[in-house]
Parts: structure tokens; C-alpha cells; sequence
């Protein structure tokens, strides 16, 4: 079993492994921090609603194992792959905010999603222009970035910094998705101008990533 999961079970069911096939079976909401694996999560069978904060692999796991499963939240993480989305039958809500997502298609055969929230993701063009407003068409509520967050967030990515950029609030705020460069993604979004971010990637995009470490940038925490 994935450290993370244990923990996080370890917390709900109040001791430590191992874990009787009942008590994880009754388990119906669950949040868990920073896992790189989903490693024995499948025993939890009648999730509901799992929240994976900074997952750190590039894939949901086998959606499949968990029929009830109605709300998916995994934020801050490696995730690149949403392909087994429309195995989770019975999904109304999904939050992939601040990851690696390029590709949101496979939401589309999500026939009962309600809401998505992308916000913070370097969305391909056809993903972006194409698959959101198909989502808005189909009644979904669509969060997602606006134009010029997205785009400098995409400009990123392609210049090798897998960063998300993001509004919250009245402040831009960038941060590092997944567990490859903090071992806390959730923390540490420091707050950057558009116009000074879009300076740095023009002049010297090897400076970005050092901002991080600037001790004259307050670091927000989500």
C-alpha cells in the first residue's frame, strides 16, 4: 500500500495497518495527501469522494473499482492522463486545477459530469477552444483559466518549466504541480505579474524558477 493511502486510511479509521476488508469498505470520502501511487486504494471500493492533493503519478488510477465514485479531486499533481475518467460511472464532479493536463477529451464521455474545474492546466488549443465549450454546450459548469492566464501557461510548459499560472482572486500567482520540484505543491504559489512574467519568459525564463526561492515574494498556500 502507497505510504499516502495508509496514512490517510490510518486517519479515517483510526489506527494504523493493517486494515480489515470491512472497515476500508465502509470508507465513503477520503483525501489524501501527496501519494505517488494509488496502491491499495482499490480495497476502498464505496468511495464516494477521494480528493488527491499533489498526486505525484501522471495517471488516474483504475476508476473502474469505485461504481459510486461522484466527485474526483486531484489538484497540484503530476496528472497528465485523464483517460479512465469515464470509467467513474457515476462522476458529477471533477477538479483538476494546477496540474499537468493537456488533454481534457475523455471528459466528454463523462455523460453525468456536472462540473469540472481545469483551471491552472497547459490545455491544448483544441482542448481549450473545442472540448470546454462542447462541456458548456452539454450544460456542464466549466471552470478553466482565462485567456491569458491559459497562455502563459502554455508558454511555460514549452519553454521546460511545468508551471501553473494562475488568477486567485485579484492576484496572479504561479506555481509547481506534482511532487518533481517541491515536496509540498500545494504550498509555496508566489504572486507574479503578468506583464513581469511574460518579460522573464521573452528575456530570461531561466530566472522563473528561482522566484520561488525569493524571500521578498510572499508564498501563498490553497
Amino acid at each position: 500500500m502507497d505510504p499516502a493511502i495508509a496514512g490517510a486510511i490510518s486517519l479515517k479509521v483510526g489506527h494504523p495497518e493493517p486494515f480489515e476488508d470491512e472497515e476500508l469498505g465502509n470508507i465513503m470520502t477520503l483525501g489524501v495527501p501527496h501519494a505517488r501511487g494509488i496502491s491499495g486504494l482499490e480495497r476502498c471500493s464505496s468511495l464516494q469522494v477521494l480528493v488527491l492533493v499533489g498526486y505525484g503519478a501522471g495517471e488516474l488510477p483504475d476508476l473502474g473499482r469505485f461504481p459510486d465514485l461522484s466527485s474526483l479531486k486531484v489538484s497540484d499533481s503530476d496528472l497528465r492522463d485523464i483517460g479512465s475518467v469515464h470509467e467513474a460511472s457515476a462522476l458529477l464532479s471533477l477538479n483538476l486545477e494546477r496540474s499537468l493536463v493537456s488533454d481534457v477529451s475523455p471528459a466528454l464521455e463523462c455523460a453525468g459530469l456536472r462540473w469540472i474545474d481545469v483551471t491552472g492546466n497547459p490545455l491544448s488549443d483544441v482542448s481549450y477552444r473545442e472540448v470546454l465549450p462542447e462541456l458548456r454546450a452539454r450544460g456542464v459548469d466549466v471552470r478553466a483559466s482565462e485567456e491569458r492566464e491559459w497562455s502563459l501557461t502554455r508558454a511555460l510548459h514549452e519553454a521546460g518549466l511545468p508551471f501553473a499560472y494562475y488568477l486567485h482572486g485579484d492576484r496572479h500567482r504561479l506555481s509547481r504541480p506534482g511532487l518533481t520540484r517541491t515536496g509540498s505543491p500545494e504550498g509555496g504559489h508566489i504572486g507574479i505579474p503578468p506583464d513581469e512574467l511574460e518579460h522573464l519568459l521573452a528575456t530570461s525564463p531561466e530566472d522563473i524558477e528561482p522566484l520561488f526561492d525569493d524571500p521578498n515574494r510572499t508564498p501563498g498556500h490553497l
